[in-house]
């Protein structure tokens, strides 16, 4: 059984954050965690906002898990990588420091890392749609990756928590590059999370719940006080309570549901064990949900199909390697391929997962890339 710590904290005055933190840690069990390892501390850096807004973990909370570790023996440091801030090393630097981040690190002695600066390819084979994926090597290299996430709606997912803030962990464009894959299909982009969560497998994950956000998350919502730190082995039951504490049905979250139905969290209420304060008596029941209209659905469909061959590599099959063995359509999770010699690819159903050139034995399928993708990318690590 999953356990979830709820710990009440009215503000952010640093003796109650570090009690609440402190006391979050040991009701879920997870403070062993964090002895004499190598600790990345991995907040929701999402822009240039001060901690007042809501938009990012607030920095008492990193400033609190940072100390406990350091106390423990662990080699700590702290990093994100916002969606266009972490492309420029003075842009992040900016971001840190009005985030609060970088007092934080200044004065607790430890490093900030900016996740572009160097990254590799991870396999994980065990994925739904996406088989790897590239994760900066800050994420990699640690022991423990500690995901402090925000409380907050999003305009996609409705709900942006611990499973959400895990997609940090790509460097840079390639996190868009992933929203125009996915387009306005909310469970593909859903499912990449979830196969991305399997991948990376963080041990320890805290909630800022303290000051959340509603409306519409999850950088123009509203500041909504909540009073609460979460803590818990198992980010998908962390954000299923979080969800029922602000009167979102947990298994409508499509992150929540996938990844319970593929057994990497507990999604059901009724078999996580609540240590701390009840859901009940939690609950906000004034909670602005999100709309759920996004920027990406807002843009024109012409336009959205542009930038999607413009952005986004294809799958093209090289005929004269192809031998007609069909694996790639066996391996295609939406169907998209028919088997021949050559195999044909519909890419209207394609959802660039890439499946069909990972199990390609022959190198008959290649990834083709628009140029606007690899004007994006140039110059950063392969």
């Amino acid at each position: 059984m999953s356990i979830v710590s709820i710990v009440r904290c009215p503000d952010y005055s640093p003796g109650k954050v570090d009690a609440a933190v402190a006391e979050a840690l040991r009701l879920a069990e997870i403070d062993g965690a964090l002895q004499r390892q190598r600790v990345l501390l991995k907040p929701n850096l999402l822009s240039a906002r001060k901690p007042e807004d809501a938009v990012t973990t607030h920095p008492e909370i990193v400033r609190a898990l940072g100390k406990i570790a350091l106390a423990s023996g662990c080699s700590v440091s702290v990093g994100d990588s916002p969606p266009f801030a972490g492309q420029n090393p003075e842009k992040y630097a900016r971001l840190c420091e009005v985030t609060g981040i970088a007092e934080v690190a200044r004065e607790i002695g430890i490093p900030i890392v900016r996740f572009e600066e160097h990254s590799r390819t991870l396999a994980h084979p065990s994925g739904r749609f996406y088989k790897s994926f590239e994760i900066a090597e800050a994420v990699l290299d640690a022991d423990v990756v500690v995901i402090i996430s925000k409380l907050k709606t999003h305009g996609l997912t409705a709900f942006t928590g611990a499973v959400k803030n895990v997609f940090g962990c790509i460097p840079g464009v390639r996190k868009g590059l992933f929203h125009v894959q996915a387009a306005e299909n909310r469970e593909v982009f859903a499912q990449m999370l979830v196969d991305l969560l399997g991948a990376v497998r963080p041990g320890v994950n805290v909630m800022d719940a303290v000051v959340g956000m509603e409306g519409e998350g999850p950088n123009s919502g509203k500041p909504k006080q909540i009073g609460l730190i979460l803590a818990s082995s198992d980010p998908v039951a962390l954000d299923a309570v979080a969800c029922a504490v602000v009167g979102i049905r947990s298994l409508s979250i499509d992150t929540t549901r996938l990844a319970a139905e593929q057994g990497l969290g507990c999604g059901d209420l009724g078999s996580i064990e609540i240590r701390g304060v009840q859901i009940e008596d939690a609950l906000v029941s004034d909670f602005v949900p999100s709309s759920g209209k996004n920027d990406w659905a807002r843009i024109p469909a012409p336009i959205r199909q542009l930038l999607r061959r413009k952005l986004v590599a294809v799958p093209v099959v090289r005929e004269g390697e192809c031998t007609g063995c069909g694996d790639c359509a066996a391996a295609c999770p939406v169907g998209a391929i028919s088997p021949g010699r050559p195999a044909t690819i519909d890419l209207e159903k394609c959802i660039r997962c890439y499946c069909c050139a990972e199990v390609c034995n022959f190198s008959a399928v290649q990834l083709k890339r628009g140029w606007l993708s690899k004007l994006l990318t140039r110059g950063s690590n392969p």
